[in-house]
């Protein structure tokens, strides 16, 4: 039986250093949204942000891999603050 290599386990999943999260709009939904009582980013905001990307600043956020969409959650999360602040 050939030998299995183990992945270093150690690392802490909420370090700095883990790489960052790329997830569908309906788990970026309700990752933004967990806990809340009344849901702030419904996937119907967060897809007429991603619809509007080119326009908005968040294009960089977003990859389209066929039908599949995916964004970048802590690119997400950068953009919404930069938008708090204009």
């Amino acid at each position: 039986m050939p030998a299995v290599a183990h992945r270093d386990t150690t690392a802490s999943a909420n370090s700095s250093t883990a790489p960052s999260q790329w997830r569908s709009i309906g788990a970026l939904a309700e990752r933004l949204n967990a806990g809340a009582k009344r849901p702030t980013f419904t996937e119907y905001s967060l897809r007429h942000y991603i619809r509007n990307a080119h326009r908005n600043g968040l294009a960089p956020a977003v990859k389209r891999l066929g039908r599949k969409i995916l964004v970048n959650e802590d690119a997400f999360i950068a953009w919404l603050n930069s938008r708090e602040a204009a």
